[in-house]
């Protein structure tokens, strides 16, 4: 059986049919193309307006804007051109920018201060001392997307100046207080001197150097680190990152002390002149506080001063100055706000006299030999006191004594002298004589 005709029927037909679609189709592409071909300028105007309007809706959605950043944070960059050559710069810490930025609304709205960076390289620093200031976006994708179109401030100014270095002593004050019936006494540091690197503008300001102790509630010895301040003249401390210490803290060793309170013994004093006698002497202050250990001042009950005041010669009432240190017991020391100076006042009084006369028959008579009487040529003596005056005011009569001695006198008339026995204050002025007559008894 032939099967192959029918199969060829097949094709045939296949391809009348395809060869009526493509046909079709090559109809199709001839018009598109004719339409593609054909007007062509009306068409490319067409796509210009298109554009336009596009253009036009993002503008009015999303139009250009110009704002102001306010107070970018300057910073000055480069430091170590101007350290390296032993020196250092000064400038306003707190130095600003403000500028001015357009660009599309939807980018400028959206911006601060934070979003931008202000520097000023010294390595561009001027004759003048005036670095550029320069501004920039933070994030590259926004400094494309804005114009920086002014800045309120072109340049920073600077100060340089020479840095310098000195030594100074290191001094301690205390902070607090110790325990009751405590105090701080002497104290060592493990650096007595430090090196202070500063501006020469600030070195010129520094009056000392301190190592501040706290001591509050201490009543043993105690050793601290403490740290180092520096003072000016005006007992300001000095702030700056400028200045620098060879030693930001020291030791201190710290002796605590026990402290008490004796009264000052009223000194001797000398004589004044003749006729002028010692009154009252104060001391001022009556009393001291030493400090010292306990097993020390355990043994102190007062302060002595042992030398003598010399007043020869005064007439009036004198004021004395004397330095108690030299009269502090070993171990001692004078304590914290007490003074080692005191005043020794000395009331200097003039003598008062008065005036006695002694019967002669109350005169007393020793020495007389047996074989001799005696008779005295008058019949009174003149007696003459003197001492303070409350002491001379109450002597009477009755208080004095009055005696002579004949012991080796012969006949004849002779002057003796008189012994006066007197009450406890009081002095002869002058000596007493009498004169008596002596004869054999008949």
């Amino acid at each position: 059986m032939n099967l192959q005709k029918p199969r060829r029927r097949m094709k045939l037909k296949q391809r009348k049919k395809y060869g009526k679609e493509g046909t079709a189709m090559k109809k199709a592409m001839m018009k598109i193309k004719a339409s593609l071909t054909n007007n062509v300028g009306i068409k490319v105007i067409a796509v210009v307006i298109a554009a336009l309007i596009w253009l036009m809706i993002v503008n009015i959605s999303d139009p250009e804007k110009t704002v102001i950043i306010y107070n970018i944070p300057i910073n000055v960059t480069h430091e170590e051109v101007i350290t390296d050559m032993n020196m250092v710069y000064d400038s306003d810490k707190n130095a600003t920018v403000n500028i001015t930025v357009s660009g599309k609304r939807s980018v400028v709205s959206k911006l601060s201060a934070e979003d931008f960076t202000a520097t000023a390289s010294l390595k561009e620093l001027s004759k003048v001392n005036a670095i550029p200031v320069q501004v920039s976006a933070v994030q590259n994708y926004i400094g494309r997307k804005i114009t920086i179109e002014k800045q309120s401030k072109q340049t920073l100014e600077v100060s340089i100046e020479q840095v310098k270095k000195q030594n100074y002593s290191v001094s301690v004050e205390y902070n607090g207080s110790p325990e009751e019936g405590y105090v701080a006494g002497g104290y060592t540091l493990s650096k007595n001197m430090v090196t202070v690197k500063a501006p020469e503008s600030l070195l010129d300001k520094i009056d000392r150097v301190v190592a501040r102790c706290d001591i509050d509630g201490e009543n043993e010895d105690f050793t601290t680190k403490s740290r180092l301040y520096v003072y000016d003249k005006y007992d300001n401390i000095l702030k700056s990152d400028k200045i620098k210490l060879s030693s930001k803290r020291v030791s201190v060793s710290v002796t605590i002390l026990n402290e008490k309170q004796v009264p000052i013994e009223t000194p001797s004093v000398g004589t004044p002149e003749t006729g002028y006698h010692v009154g009252k002497v104060t001391v001022s202050p009556e009393n001291i506080t030493l400090i010292g250990k306990k097993e020390v001042l355990d043994t102190v009950e007062k302060l002595v001063i042992s030398d003598t005041i010399n007043i020869s010669g005064k007439t009036t009432d004198t004021v004395e100055k004397i330095n108690i240190r030299k009269y502090l017991p070993e171990g001692t020391d004078i304590g914290q706000g007490e003074t080692d100076v005191i005043s020794v006042v000395i009331k200097i009084n003039k003598l008062v006299s008065k005036k006695f006369t002694i019967n002669t028959d109350k005169i007393a008579i020793d020495g007389l030999n047996n074989s001799y009487e005696m008779a005295f040529v008058s019949k009174n003596i003149n007696v003459e006191l003197q001492g303070k005056d409350d002491v001379i005011k109450k002597i009477t009569l009755n208080d004095i004594g009055a005696s002579i001695n004949l012991n080796n006198y012969k006949e004849g008339t002779e002057t003796v002298n008189v012994s006066v026995t007197l009450p406890d204050g009081a002095t002869l002025v002058n000596d007493v004589r009498v004169r008596v007559k002596i004869s054999k008894k008949k």
